[in-house]
């Protein structure tokens, strides 16, 4: 068997997230159909982030391992043939065979994506906010998460058994009018705590009184804001 890391795109609107799943079309079930193809034994895909239904990915990570006899400049091509049009493969380089995407990454970028204004165009991409916002109040918000916290006020029922802290290296936003783009960066991340996070911080910049460190200290889901839709959100980097 040989193992080979792969770079990824796609976007997430028709797909029912990352994993495999029954009966679903998915990102994961997708590339295994297509590696098949190309490997004479079953192939094995593990991705670094397995993202929600209706997220997008500009810099997924996975490794691929296959028994094939071609190289990895052939493998992208042949991929990419084969690949449906909301997923491209960018990159393929072999590596070793203990690499594991998933538990060998040391940080994930996620980014949600506002567009203050009103849009017909971009509403399946990005998250619409007309109103005036306070993106310092914003700022403030995201600078509370830095650190290596409990994050059980962003965490879903499907974290109910397991640890609740992450290190969050990274928590900005930077605008780009009329998009402002919430970035995060942190060792792992908990079901859908990126969307939830931008909620609360979406509040803060509605001009609601937001004070992180209290939400933060509560561990409590009902002292955060909302979970916003996944169709704003981007995993945009996986660094290992």
């Amino acid at each position: 068997m040989r193992n080979f890391k792969l770079k990824i795109e796609y976007e997430g609107t028709e797909f029912h997230g990352w994993q495999v799943q029954p009966d679903c079309r998915t990102v994961q079930g997708e590339l295994i159909s297509s590696a098949q193809e190309l490997s004479t034994e079953p192939v094995r895909v593990v991705g670094a982030g397995r993202t929600d239904a209706g997220v997008h990915a500009t810099g997924q990570a996975a490794n691929i391992l296959m028994e094939t006899r071609l190289e990895a400049h052939t493998i992208l091509k042949a991929l990419n043939a084969r690949l449906p049009k909301d997923v491209i493969v960018k990159s393929v380089e072999e590596t070793s065979l203990e690499f594991n995407a998933r538990f060998d990454a040391k940080r994930r970028t996620y980014r949600y994506i506002f567009i203050n204004r009103k849009t017909a165009l971009w509403r399946r991409y990005f998250y619409e906010v007309p109103e005036l916002l306070d993106t310092a109040a914003m700022r403030k918000a995201l600078y509370s998460l830095i650190g290596e916290k409990d994050f059980s006020s962003f965490a879903s029922r499907e974290d109910a058994n397991r640890s609740k802290r992450c290190i969050v290296q990274r928590a900005d936003l930077v605008e780009s009018p009329p998009f402002i783009n919430l970035n995060i960066t942190a060792d792992h991340f908990l079901h859908k705590m990126v969307r939830t996070i931008a909620g609360t911080v979406l509040e803060a910049g509605l001009g609601k009184q937001i004070d992180m460190d209290e939400v933060i200290a509560a561990r409590s889901r009902d002292s955060a804001g909302p979970t916003l839709p996944p169709h704003a959100l981007y995993l945009v980097r996986v660094d290992y």
